[in-house]
């Protein structure tokens, strides 16, 4: 089973994808954790950070980065028969239709009271962050790939807007969905 999880900024995405992964017993993998390893300054804890910002515009300048990632992505991708994969961008990249593909989009002041929430910010520092990486990050897609990621749900067989719902209830309509169609694809 295949399941790749996406979805802007504190939309749940990753919460969702290691509680997918650990659920069904299989490997979780996360894209913004290699892509930190790929980049040459690895000197910021949270991409909604003055120094995550710099990060996202220097990967604006230097798309080499994003896509080395997405190439590593998309073949590690294809050499699993299990995994969960966390990425903004691999919906679009990933053709097969076997993949299960979730969207999790959620209200953006509910995603700023998350960030600082976890990052221990101040809401309008949160917000700011956040709003200038999702910004930056948008452009970098847009220009390297020409997709919205934040408009174009084409990809996905299922999208969820986690703002007034529980992150467990979240995680199990994905996981009734990702049970559902590994049933009638039997």
């Amino acid at each position: 089973m295949k399941v790749v999880v996406s979805g802007l900024t504190a939309s749940g995405k990753s919460s969702v994808a290691t509680s997918l992964a650990l659920n069904f017993g299989i490997e979780y993998f996360s894209a913004s954790s290699k892509l930190r390893k790929l980049l040459p300054k690895k000197d910021f804890m949270v991409w909604e950070s003055k120094k995550g910002i710099e990060a996202v515009k220097f990967r604006l300048s230097n798309p080499q980065y994003d896509k080395k990632l997405d190439s590593f992505i998309i073949s590690y991708f294809k050499a699993k028969k299990d995994l969960v994969l966390d990425s903004w961008v691999a919906p679009w990249k990933i053709k097969d239709k076997e993949t299960i593909k979730i969207y999790i989009k959620a209200d953006e002041e509910v995603r700023a009271k998350r960030v600082s929430i976890r990052d221990k910010i101040s809401l309008s520092e949160a917000l700011k962050f956040m709003r200038e990486k999702d910004a930056f990050t948008k452009k970098i897609y847009k220009k390297i790939y020409g997709i919205e990621i934040d408009k174009d749900f084409t990809p996905f067989n299922l999208v969820i807007d986690s703002s007034n719902i529980e992150l467990n209830d979240v995680i199990q309509l994905c996981s009734d969905y990702i049970m559902h169609q590994q049933k009638t694809n039997k």
